[in-house]
Protein backbone atom coordinates (compact mmCIF):
# COMPACT_ATOMS: atom_id res chain seq x y z
CA UNK A 1 0.00 0.00 0.00
CA UNK A 2 3.05 2.85 1.09
CA UNK A 3 4.47 1.96 -2.82
CA UNK A 4 0.95 3.19 -4.41
CA UNK A 5 0.72 6.07 -2.35
CA UNK A 6 3.87 7.15 -2.94
CA UNK A 7 3.94 6.44 -6.35
CA UNK A 8 0.37 8.33 -6.45
CA UNK A 9 1.55 11.00 -4.70
CA UNK A 10 4.63 12.22 -7.05
CA UNK A 11 2.54 11.74 -9.99
CA UNK A 12 -0.02 13.92 -8.79
CA UNK A 13 2.62 16.48 -7.83
CA UNK A 14 4.35 16.78 -11.34
CA UNK A 15 0.94 16.74 -13.00
CA UNK A 16 -0.07 20.34 -11.06
CA UNK A 17 3.02 21.33 -11.93
CA UNK A 18 3.55 20.67 -15.56
CA UNK A 19 1.84 22.67 -18.52
CA UNK A 20 0.25 20.04 -21.32
CA UNK A 21 2.77 17.50 -23.31
CA UNK A 22 2.39 18.05 -27.32
CA UNK A 23 -0.34 15.34 -27.36
CA UNK A 24 -2.79 15.67 -24.64
CA UNK A 25 -4.96 18.33 -25.28
CA UNK A 26 -5.29 16.09 -28.49
CA UNK A 27 -6.50 13.13 -27.00
CA UNK A 28 -8.63 14.99 -24.38
CA UNK A 29 -10.79 16.71 -26.01
CA UNK A 30 -11.34 14.45 -28.82
CA UNK A 31 -12.33 11.81 -26.03
CA UNK A 32 -14.74 14.47 -24.62
CA UNK A 33 -15.90 15.22 -27.90
CA UNK A 34 -16.49 11.03 -28.36
CA UNK A 35 -18.87 11.34 -25.04
CA UNK A 36 -21.09 14.55 -26.11
CA UNK A 37 -21.34 13.23 -30.38
CA UNK A 38 -20.56 9.53 -30.27
CA UNK A 39 -18.64 9.84 -33.29
CA UNK A 40 -14.90 8.47 -33.48
CA UNK A 41 -13.52 10.45 -36.27
CA UNK A 42 -11.31 12.77 -34.31
CA UNK A 43 -7.74 11.05 -34.06
CA UNK A 44 -8.37 7.98 -35.40
CA UNK A 45 -4.82 6.55 -34.75
CA UNK A 46 -5.38 5.32 -31.40
CA UNK A 47 -8.32 3.85 -30.14
CA UNK A 48 -10.89 5.84 -27.68
CA UNK A 49 -10.53 4.00 -24.44
CA UNK A 50 -7.93 6.16 -22.87
CA UNK A 51 -9.51 9.25 -24.60
CA UNK A 52 -13.45 8.14 -23.07
CA UNK A 53 -11.49 7.65 -20.04
CA UNK A 54 -9.81 10.86 -19.38
CA UNK A 55 -12.68 12.63 -20.60
CA UNK A 56 -15.32 11.11 -18.29
CA UNK A 57 -14.66 13.70 -15.32
CA UNK A 58 -15.22 16.85 -17.80
CA UNK A 59 -18.89 15.44 -18.27
CA UNK A 60 -19.49 17.37 -14.71
CA UNK A 61 -18.18 20.30 -15.78
CA UNK A 62 -19.73 20.59 -18.98
CA UNK A 63 -16.82 22.71 -20.79
CA UNK A 64 -17.65 24.52 -24.20
CA UNK A 65 -16.38 22.69 -27.09
CA UNK A 66 -15.10 25.25 -30.12
CA UNK A 67 -18.09 26.43 -32.02
CA UNK A 68 -16.64 27.11 -35.39
CA UNK A 69 -16.63 23.51 -37.03
CA UNK A 70 -13.51 24.75 -39.44
CA UNK A 71 -11.24 24.04 -36.83
CA UNK A 72 -11.92 20.58 -37.04
CA UNK A 73 -9.71 20.72 -40.07
CA UNK A 74 -6.74 20.63 -38.06
CA UNK A 75 -7.48 18.31 -34.96
CA UNK A 76 -4.23 19.70 -32.54
CA UNK A 77 -5.42 23.48 -32.96
CA UNK A 78 -8.99 22.69 -32.45
CA UNK A 79 -7.94 21.11 -28.83
CA UNK A 80 -6.10 24.27 -28.71
CA UNK A 81 -8.97 26.34 -28.47
CA UNK A 82 -10.90 24.03 -26.77
CA UNK A 83 -8.49 24.32 -23.58
CA UNK A 84 -7.30 27.78 -23.89
CA UNK A 85 -9.63 30.15 -26.20
CA UNK A 86 -12.97 29.39 -24.27
CA UNK A 87 -13.78 30.03 -20.49
CA UNK A 88 -12.53 26.96 -19.36
CA UNK A 89 -9.96 26.96 -17.47
CA UNK A 90 -7.27 24.68 -19.20
CA UNK A 91 -5.37 23.50 -15.81
CA UNK A 92 -8.42 22.20 -14.45
CA UNK A 93 -9.49 20.13 -17.24
CA UNK A 94 -5.95 18.97 -17.68
CA UNK A 95 -5.38 17.73 -13.95
CA UNK A 96 -9.09 16.19 -14.16
CA UNK A 97 -8.28 14.48 -17.31
CA UNK A 98 -4.54 12.97 -15.94
CA UNK A 99 -6.25 11.53 -12.51
CA UNK A 100 -7.57 8.72 -15.22
CA UNK A 101 -3.88 7.70 -16.59
CA UNK A 102 -2.67 8.08 -12.65
CA UNK A 103 -5.51 5.73 -11.81
CA UNK A 104 -4.68 3.20 -14.36
CA UNK A 105 -1.00 3.40 -12.96
CA UNK A 106 -2.23 2.07 -9.25
CA UNK A 107 -4.54 -0.85 -11.08
CA UNK A 108 -1.14 -1.60 -13.04
CA UNK A 109 0.67 -1.66 -9.45
CA UNK A 110 -1.62 -4.05 -8.12
CA UNK A 111 -1.47 -6.26 -11.12
CA UNK A 112 1.76 -6.80 -10.50
CA UNK A 113 1.53 -7.02 -6.97
CA UNK A 114 -1.13 -9.67 -7.47
CA UNK A 115 0.78 -11.52 -10.61
CA UNK A 116 4.37 -11.59 -8.80
CA UNK A 117 2.61 -12.32 -5.70
CA UNK A 118 1.00 -15.87 -7.32
CA UNK A 119 3.76 -17.09 -9.39
CA UNK A 120 6.75 -15.85 -7.13
CA UNK A 121 5.78 -14.94 -3.70
CA UNK A 122 5.14 -12.37 -1.16
CA UNK A 123 8.88 -10.94 -0.49
CA UNK A 124 9.59 -10.77 -4.95
CA UNK A 125 6.13 -8.81 -5.11
CA UNK A 126 7.01 -6.44 -2.51
CA UNK A 127 10.49 -6.06 -4.11
CA UNK A 128 9.21 -5.27 -7.29
CA UNK A 129 6.23 -3.47 -6.37
CA UNK A 130 8.71 -0.76 -3.88
CA UNK A 131 11.16 -0.67 -7.23
CA UNK A 132 8.50 0.11 -9.65
CA UNK A 133 6.79 2.94 -7.66
CA UNK A 134 9.60 5.06 -8.24
CA UNK A 135 10.21 4.06 -11.93
CA UNK A 136 11.03 7.24 -13.45
CA UNK A 137 9.52 6.64 -16.16
CA UNK A 138 6.31 5.09 -15.13
CA UNK A 139 5.90 8.19 -13.05
CA UNK A 140 6.46 10.21 -15.77
CA UNK A 141 4.28 8.89 -18.54
CA UNK A 142 1.65 7.27 -15.60
CA UNK A 143 0.25 11.25 -15.19
CA UNK A 144 -0.10 11.70 -18.94
CA UNK A 145 -3.55 12.11 -20.99
CA UNK A 146 -2.28 9.73 -23.59
CA UNK A 147 -2.12 5.87 -24.37
CA UNK A 148 0.97 4.73 -23.09
CA UNK A 149 0.23 3.76 -19.61
CA UNK A 150 -2.87 1.81 -20.96
CA UNK A 151 -1.16 -0.07 -23.21
CA UNK A 152 1.78 -1.48 -20.38
CA UNK A 153 -1.41 -2.17 -17.98
CA UNK A 154 -3.55 -4.19 -20.25
CA UNK A 155 -0.86 -5.95 -21.99
CA UNK A 156 0.96 -7.25 -18.81
CA UNK A 157 -2.77 -8.07 -17.52
CA UNK A 158 -3.35 -10.25 -20.76
CA UNK A 159 -0.43 -11.86 -20.68
CA UNK A 160 -0.48 -12.79 -16.66
CA UNK A 161 -4.37 -14.29 -16.76
CA UNK A 162 -3.48 -16.31 -19.77
CA UNK A 163 -1.09 -17.83 -17.99
CA UNK A 164 -2.65 -18.43 -15.21
CA UNK A 165 -4.46 -21.89 -15.19
CA UNK A 166 -6.78 -20.89 -12.98
CA UNK A 167 -8.66 -18.02 -14.95
CA UNK A 168 -11.57 -18.20 -16.78
CA UNK A 169 -10.27 -17.26 -20.71
CA UNK A 170 -13.34 -14.67 -20.56
CA UNK A 171 -11.11 -12.80 -18.19
CA UNK A 172 -8.21 -12.86 -20.40
CA UNK A 173 -10.61 -11.93 -23.07
CA UNK A 174 -11.84 -9.13 -21.15
CA UNK A 175 -8.30 -7.84 -20.51
CA UNK A 176 -7.65 -8.61 -24.46
CA UNK A 177 -10.55 -5.92 -25.78
CA UNK A 178 -9.45 -3.57 -23.20
CA UNK A 179 -5.91 -3.72 -24.67
CA UNK A 180 -6.76 -3.57 -28.08
CA UNK A 181 -8.96 -0.53 -27.25
CA UNK A 182 -5.87 1.17 -25.87
CA UNK A 183 -3.03 0.90 -28.21
CA UNK A 184 -3.28 -0.60 -32.15
CA UNK A 185 0.08 -2.04 -31.45
CA UNK A 186 -1.36 -4.61 -29.28
CA UNK A 187 -2.36 -6.48 -31.95
CA UNK A 188 0.51 -8.31 -31.22
CA UNK A 189 -1.56 -9.90 -28.52
CA UNK A 190 -3.17 -11.83 -31.02
CA UNK A 191 -0.78 -14.01 -32.12
CA UNK A 192 1.33 -13.82 -28.80
CA UNK A 193 -1.48 -15.94 -26.87
CA UNK A 194 -1.38 -19.20 -28.95
CA UNK A 195 2.25 -18.89 -29.07
CA UNK A 196 2.49 -18.87 -25.16
CA UNK A 197 0.07 -21.75 -24.87
CA UNK A 198 2.69 -23.85 -26.05
CA UNK A 199 4.37 -23.54 -22.65
CA UNK A 200 1.81 -24.31 -20.52
CA UNK A 201 0.38 -27.08 -23.16
CA UNK A 202 -3.25 -28.79 -22.42
CA UNK A 203 -4.06 -30.00 -25.60
CA UNK A 204 -5.42 -28.37 -29.15
CA UNK A 205 -9.19 -28.76 -28.19
CA UNK A 206 -8.42 -26.80 -24.80
CA UNK A 207 -6.31 -24.05 -27.11
CA UNK A 208 -9.22 -23.48 -29.84
CA UNK A 209 -12.01 -23.50 -26.77
CA UNK A 210 -9.68 -20.78 -24.85
CA UNK A 211 -8.72 -18.85 -27.91
CA UNK A 212 -12.31 -18.89 -29.45
CA UNK A 213 -13.62 -17.71 -25.79
CA UNK A 214 -11.13 -14.58 -25.25
CA UNK A 215 -10.47 -13.72 -28.98
CA UNK A 216 -14.66 -13.34 -28.68
CA UNK A 217 -14.68 -11.45 -25.79
CA UNK A 218 -12.33 -9.23 -26.91
CA UNK A 219 -14.56 -8.45 -30.18
CA UNK A 220 -17.51 -7.20 -27.74
CA UNK A 221 -15.51 -5.35 -25.45
CA UNK A 222 -13.62 -3.42 -28.58
CA UNK A 223 -17.22 -3.21 -30.25
CA UNK A 224 -18.54 -2.04 -26.61
CA UNK A 225 -16.03 0.51 -26.54
CA UNK A 226 -16.86 2.10 -29.79
CA UNK A 227 -20.56 1.54 -28.94
CA UNK A 228 -22.23 4.41 -30.94
CA UNK A 229 -20.40 3.49 -34.28
CA UNK A 230 -20.42 -0.46 -33.69
CA UNK A 231 -24.22 0.11 -33.35
CA UNK A 232 -24.28 2.38 -37.15
CA UNK A 233 -21.89 -0.11 -38.39
CA UNK A 234 -24.61 -3.12 -37.49
CA UNK A 235 -27.35 -0.62 -38.99
CA UNK A 236 -25.58 0.25 -42.16
CA UNK A 237 -25.20 3.82 -41.06
CA UNK A 238 -22.13 4.35 -40.38
CA UNK A 239 -20.61 7.23 -42.43
CA UNK A 240 -17.25 8.41 -40.06
CA UNK A 241 -15.21 5.26 -41.42
CA UNK A 242 -14.48 4.12 -45.25
CA UNK A 243 -14.61 0.13 -45.51
CA UNK A 244 -10.88 -1.01 -45.57
CA UNK A 245 -10.15 -3.52 -48.08
CA UNK A 246 -7.29 -6.13 -47.00
CA UNK A 247 -6.09 -8.64 -49.58
CA UNK A 248 -9.31 -8.50 -51.43
CA UNK A 249 -11.81 -8.78 -48.51
CA UNK A 250 -13.70 -5.59 -48.20
CA UNK A 251 -14.00 -4.84 -43.85
CA UNK A 252 -17.09 -3.13 -42.86
CA UNK A 253 -16.42 0.77 -42.34
CA UNK A 254 -15.36 0.87 -38.58
CA UNK A 255 -12.92 3.64 -37.05
CA UNK A 256 -11.15 0.36 -35.30
CA UNK A 257 -9.92 -1.23 -38.66
CA UNK A 258 -9.25 2.36 -40.07
CA UNK A 259 -7.32 3.08 -37.12
CA UNK A 260 -4.98 -0.07 -38.02
CA UNK A 261 -4.67 0.74 -41.23
CA UNK A 262 -3.84 4.55 -40.26
CA UNK A 263 -1.26 3.30 -37.38
CA UNK A 264 0.09 1.19 -40.45
CA UNK A 265 0.55 3.84 -42.67
CA UNK A 266 2.95 5.80 -40.84
CA UNK A 267 5.08 3.34 -39.50
CA UNK A 268 5.48 2.51 -43.57
CA UNK A 269 6.19 6.65 -43.87
CA UNK A 270 8.48 6.85 -41.04
CA UNK A 271 8.47 9.46 -38.30
CA UNK A 272 11.08 12.50 -37.99
CA UNK A 273 13.25 11.18 -35.02
CA UNK A 274 16.22 12.36 -33.29
CA UNK A 275 18.92 9.50 -32.00
CA UNK A 276 22.85 10.35 -31.25
CA UNK A 277 23.08 13.27 -33.03
CA UNK A 278 21.72 12.33 -36.13
CA UNK A 279 18.04 13.23 -37.36
CA UNK A 280 16.13 10.39 -39.60
CA UNK A 281 12.56 10.14 -40.96
CA UNK A 282 12.94 6.24 -40.77
CA UNK A 283 14.88 5.54 -37.49
CA UNK A 284 17.39 3.14 -36.47
CA UNK A 285 16.86 -0.50 -35.86
CA UNK A 286 18.57 0.11 -32.90
CA UNK A 287 17.15 3.08 -30.99
CA UNK A 288 14.99 1.21 -28.93
CA UNK A 289 18.23 -0.69 -27.35
CA UNK A 290 19.66 2.78 -27.25
CA UNK A 291 16.80 4.38 -25.42
CA UNK A 292 16.55 1.43 -23.29
CA UNK A 293 19.73 1.38 -21.98
CA UNK A 294 20.01 5.19 -21.08
CA UNK A 295 16.28 6.04 -19.86
CA UNK A 296 16.33 2.91 -18.00
CA UNK A 297 16.92 3.35 -14.16
CA UNK A 298 20.79 2.34 -13.07
CA UNK A 299 19.10 -0.01 -10.65
CA UNK A 300 17.30 -1.87 -13.25
CA UNK A 301 19.58 -2.51 -15.11
CA UNK A 302 21.99 -3.57 -12.46
CA UNK A 303 19.10 -5.84 -11.30
CA UNK A 304 18.51 -7.37 -14.58
CA UNK A 305 22.03 -7.66 -15.30
CA UNK A 306 22.19 -10.05 -11.80
CA UNK A 307 19.19 -11.75 -12.43
CA UNK A 308 20.50 -12.31 -16.19
CA UNK A 309 23.84 -13.55 -14.26
CA UNK A 310 22.19 -16.18 -11.85
CA UNK A 311 19.25 -17.34 -14.39
CA UNK A 312 22.81 -18.44 -16.70
CA UNK A 313 24.29 -19.82 -13.67
CA UNK A 314 21.01 -21.73 -12.55
CA UNK A 315 20.10 -23.02 -16.14
CA UNK A 316 21.77 -26.09 -15.89
CA UNK A 317 19.54 -27.29 -12.88
CA UNK A 318 16.52 -25.62 -14.73
CA UNK A 319 16.55 -27.78 -17.59
CA UNK A 320 16.02 -30.48 -15.39
CA UNK A 321 12.78 -28.85 -13.93
CA UNK A 322 10.81 -28.40 -17.18
CA UNK A 323 7.79 -26.80 -15.04
CA UNK A 324 10.09 -24.17 -13.64
CA UNK A 325 11.77 -23.48 -17.07
CA UNK A 326 8.85 -22.93 -18.65
CA UNK A 327 7.02 -20.67 -15.85
CA UNK A 328 10.00 -18.20 -16.40
CA UNK A 329 10.01 -18.27 -20.04
CA UNK A 330 6.26 -17.86 -20.41
CA UNK A 331 6.88 -14.58 -18.62
CA UNK A 332 10.46 -13.56 -20.08
CA UNK A 333 8.85 -14.25 -23.67
CA UNK A 334 6.52 -11.64 -23.75
CA UNK A 335 8.65 -8.54 -23.56
CA UNK A 336 11.40 -10.11 -25.41
CA UNK A 337 9.11 -10.35 -28.00
CA UNK A 338 7.10 -6.52 -27.60
CA UNK A 339 10.87 -5.39 -27.72
CA UNK A 340 12.23 -7.23 -30.70
CA UNK A 341 9.07 -5.95 -32.44
CA UNK A 342 9.70 -2.14 -31.47
CA UNK A 343 13.20 -2.74 -32.83
CA UNK A 344 11.48 -3.23 -36.40
CA UNK A 345 9.28 0.23 -35.76
CA UNK A 346 10.02 3.48 -38.02
CA UNK A 347 8.06 5.40 -35.57
CA UNK A 348 11.03 5.88 -33.33
CA UNK A 349 10.04 9.07 -30.51
CA UNK A 350 10.22 7.50 -27.01
CA UNK A 351 10.50 5.33 -24.36
CA UNK A 352 7.44 5.30 -23.76
CA UNK A 353 6.66 2.70 -26.83
CA UNK A 354 8.72 0.49 -24.13
CA UNK A 355 6.43 1.05 -21.16
CA UNK A 356 5.05 -2.46 -21.88
CA UNK A 357 8.19 -4.20 -21.05
CA UNK A 358 9.07 -2.70 -17.51
CA UNK A 359 6.12 -4.40 -15.20
CA UNK A 360 7.88 -7.99 -16.62
CA UNK A 361 11.25 -6.72 -16.02
CA UNK A 362 11.12 -5.67 -12.49
CA UNK A 363 8.95 -8.59 -11.25
CA UNK A 364 11.47 -11.03 -13.22
CA UNK A 365 14.45 -9.28 -11.93
CA UNK A 366 13.00 -9.37 -8.23
CA UNK A 367 12.05 -12.89 -8.17
CA UNK A 368 15.20 -13.90 -9.79
CA UNK A 369 16.88 -11.87 -6.49
CA UNK A 370 14.73 -13.13 -3.90
CA UNK A 371 14.25 -16.36 -5.33
CA UNK A 372 17.76 -17.54 -6.26
CA UNK A 373 20.41 -16.23 -3.75
CA UNK A 374 20.89 -17.12 -0.29
CA UNK A 375 18.56 -14.62 2.07
CA UNK A 376 21.32 -11.98 3.47
CA UNK A 377 22.53 -12.03 -0.04
CA UNK A 378 19.09 -11.50 -1.58
CA UNK A 379 18.37 -8.83 1.49
CA UNK A 380 21.64 -7.18 0.45
CA UNK A 381 21.40 -6.90 -3.44
CA UNK A 382 17.85 -5.50 -2.73
CA UNK A 383 18.69 -3.18 -0.28
CA UNK A 384 21.39 -1.82 -2.62
CA UNK A 385 19.17 -1.72 -5.71
CA UNK A 386 16.58 0.07 -3.75
CA UNK A 387 19.03 2.49 -2.77
CA UNK A 388 20.22 3.69 -6.24
CA UNK A 389 16.44 3.61 -7.45
CA UNK A 390 15.36 6.09 -4.63
CA UNK A 391 18.16 8.53 -5.43
CA UNK A 392 18.02 8.54 -9.14
CA UNK A 393 14.14 9.18 -8.35
CA UNK A 394 14.88 11.50 -5.86
CA UNK A 395 17.47 13.17 -8.16
CA UNK A 396 15.22 13.78 -10.58
CA UNK A 397 12.23 14.84 -9.14
CA UNK A 398 9.79 16.80 -10.15
CA UNK A 399 11.25 16.43 -13.73
CA UNK A 400 10.42 12.68 -14.38
CA UNK A 401 10.09 12.78 -18.32
CA UNK A 402 13.57 14.47 -18.47
CA UNK A 403 15.11 11.43 -16.73
CA UNK A 404 18.19 9.81 -18.03
CA UNK A 405 20.28 7.61 -15.96
CA UNK A 406 23.49 8.34 -14.23
CA UNK A 407 25.51 6.04 -16.14
CA UNK A 408 24.14 8.00 -19.31
CA UNK A 409 25.61 11.43 -17.48
CA UNK A 410 21.82 12.55 -16.39
CA UNK A 411 19.51 14.89 -18.29
CA UNK A 412 22.43 17.12 -19.05
CA UNK A 413 23.58 14.78 -21.16
CA UNK A 414 20.18 13.63 -22.47
CA UNK A 415 20.33 15.62 -25.72
CA UNK A 416 23.18 13.76 -26.50
CA UNK A 417 20.98 10.52 -27.13
CA UNK A 418 17.38 11.59 -27.61
CA UNK A 419 14.99 14.52 -27.68
CA UNK A 420 11.18 14.73 -28.40
CA UNK A 421 9.42 12.69 -25.72
CA UNK A 422 12.12 11.64 -23.83
CA UNK A 423 12.64 14.84 -23.08
CA UNK A 424 10.71 17.63 -24.12
CA UNK A 425 7.19 17.04 -25.08
CA UNK A 426 5.96 20.79 -24.09
CA UNK A 427 6.12 19.69 -20.68
CA UNK A 428 7.49 22.83 -19.13
CA UNK A 429 5.85 26.18 -20.56
CA UNK A 430 4.51 27.30 -17.51
CA UNK A 431 8.31 27.23 -16.20
CA UNK A 432 9.48 30.10 -18.41
CA UNK A 433 6.35 32.26 -16.31
CA UNK A 434 7.95 31.34 -13.16
CA UNK A 435 11.35 32.29 -14.53
CA UNK A 436 9.99 35.97 -16.43
CA UNK A 437 7.94 37.09 -13.01
CA UNK A 438 11.82 36.40 -10.91
CA UNK A 439 13.87 37.70 -13.38
CA UNK A 440 10.87 40.41 -13.50
CA UNK A 441 11.12 40.34 -17.61
CA UNK A 442 8.29 41.92 -19.91
CA UNK A 443 8.68 39.11 -22.42
CA UNK A 444 11.02 36.48 -24.01
CA UNK A 445 12.17 35.21 -27.47
CA UNK A 446 10.55 31.86 -27.38
CA UNK A 447 11.16 28.96 -30.04
CA UNK A 448 8.36 26.79 -28.11
CA UNK A 449 7.68 22.70 -28.72
CA UNK A 450 4.35 22.60 -27.93
CA UNK A 451 0.77 22.67 -28.12
CA UNK A 452 -0.01 24.86 -24.56
CA UNK A 453 -0.85 28.23 -25.15
CA UNK A 454 1.74 31.19 -24.12
CA UNK A 455 -0.53 33.80 -23.78
CA UNK A 456 -2.82 31.93 -21.39
CA UNK A 457 0.01 31.43 -19.19
CA UNK A 458 1.09 35.43 -19.37
CA UNK A 459 3.94 34.80 -21.73
CA UNK A 460 4.66 38.06 -23.93
CA UNK A 461 6.83 36.12 -26.63
CA UNK A 462 9.13 37.92 -29.13
CA UNK A 463 10.36 36.34 -32.60
CA UNK A 464 13.91 33.87 -31.93
CA UNK A 465 15.51 34.08 -35.00
CA UNK A 466 16.45 31.76 -37.01
CA UNK A 467 20.35 31.24 -37.96
CA UNK A 468 19.93 32.89 -41.62
CA UNK A 469 18.18 35.43 -40.46
CA UNK A 470 21.10 37.55 -40.27
CA UNK A 471 19.36 41.20 -39.66
CA UNK A 472 17.37 39.38 -37.25
CA UNK A 473 20.02 38.01 -34.88
CA UNK A 474 21.94 41.87 -35.37
CA UNK A 475 18.71 43.01 -33.64
CA UNK A 476 18.09 40.90 -31.15
CA UNK A 477 17.68 42.10 -27.37
CA UNK A 478 15.97 39.29 -25.38
CA UNK A 479 16.51 36.46 -22.91
CA UNK A 480 16.12 33.28 -25.61
CA UNK A 481 13.79 30.19 -24.58
CA UNK A 482 13.87 27.32 -27.15
CA UNK A 483 12.80 23.74 -26.46
CA UNK A 484 15.89 21.57 -26.95
CA UNK A 485 13.97 19.14 -29.82
CA UNK A 486 13.70 22.83 -31.57
CA UNK A 487 17.09 23.99 -30.62
CA UNK A 488 18.93 20.95 -32.41
CA UNK A 489 16.49 21.28 -35.83
CA UNK A 490 13.87 18.37 -34.90
CA UNK A 491 10.76 19.03 -37.21
CA UNK A 492 12.54 22.09 -38.46
CA UNK A 493 14.92 23.06 -41.28
CA UNK A 494 18.16 21.67 -40.70
CA UNK A 495 20.89 24.40 -39.13
CA UNK A 496 17.38 26.49 -37.80
CA UNK A 497 19.25 26.86 -34.47
CA UNK A 498 22.80 26.02 -35.38
CA UNK A 499 23.75 29.68 -34.09
CA UNK A 500 22.37 29.01 -30.47
CA UNK A 501 23.80 25.57 -30.05
CA UNK A 502 27.45 27.28 -31.05
CA UNK A 503 26.79 29.38 -27.98
CA UNK A 504 26.55 28.58 -24.25
CA UNK A 505 23.35 28.35 -22.31
CA UNK A 506 23.26 30.53 -19.78
CA UNK A 507 20.34 27.71 -17.86
CA UNK A 508 17.53 25.26 -18.22
CA UNK A 509 14.03 25.51 -17.15
CA UNK A 510 13.15 21.54 -15.86
CA UNK A 511 15.80 20.54 -18.12
CA UNK A 512 14.08 20.99 -21.50
CA UNK A 513 13.44 24.23 -22.26
CA UNK A 514 17.25 26.19 -22.54
CA UNK A 515 17.85 29.59 -21.82
CA UNK A 516 20.04 31.77 -23.85
CA UNK A 517 21.38 35.45 -22.85
CA UNK A 518 20.57 37.58 -26.19
CA UNK A 519 20.62 40.63 -24.58
CA UNK A 520 22.81 44.16 -25.88
CA UNK A 521 23.20 44.97 -22.47
CA UNK A 522 22.23 44.65 -18.84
Amino acid sequence: MVPLLVLAALQVDSALRESQTFDEALHLTAGYRYWLTGRFSMNREHPPLQKLLSALPLLLLRPELPADPKLLEDPYEYARAFLYKGRNNADTLLFLGRLATIALTSCLVLAIAWAARRRFGAPAALLALALFALEPNIIAHGHYVTTDLAAALFFFLTVCLWLDPDTPPVWTGLSLGLALASKFSLVILLPLLPALYLLRWRGLKRLAISLGIAYLTAAVVVGLVYAPETWRMIRGRNFDAQPVTIGGITLPPHNFISGLRIVRAHDEQGHPAFLLGELSEKGWWYYFPVAFAVKSPTALLLAAALALAIGLWKLPAALHQRRVLAMWLAFLAPPAVYFAVCITSHINIGIRHLLPVYPFLYVLSAAALVKALPRRAAIGAASVILAIQMAEAAAIHPNYLTFFNTLAGGPKAGPNYLLDSNLDWGQDLKKVKVFMDNKRLPSVCLCYFGYAAPAYYGIKEEYLPKTWDKDARERVNCVGAISVTLLHDVYLKKGSYEWLRARTPMGTLGNSIYLYDLRKSR
